[in-house]
């Protein structure tokens, strides 16, 4: 069975309601994207480059509304 992609683990993160597991969830989350980036390298097309930032900026805001 292969890895769950970047997207699967974004949206098991904000989709987390147990507040005990979603700092795990977001940090599985963020580790996968900044992963696909360094992956992807010259390939990583403006808008993936967007839709990853955008990725990031709602996994900080779910972070801070659980604080």
């Amino acid at each position: 069975m292969s890895d769950p992609t970047w997207q699967e683990l974004y949206n098991a993160a904000i989709l987390e309601f147990d507040l005990t597991r979603l700092s795990e969830r977001v940090e599985a989350a963020c580790h996968a994207i900044h992963k696909y980036r360094v992956q992807k390298r010259q390939s990583l097309s403006a808008a993936e480059s967007s839709e990853l930032d955008e990725a990031l900026r709602v996994l900080f805001k779910v972070m801070q509304r659980a604080a």
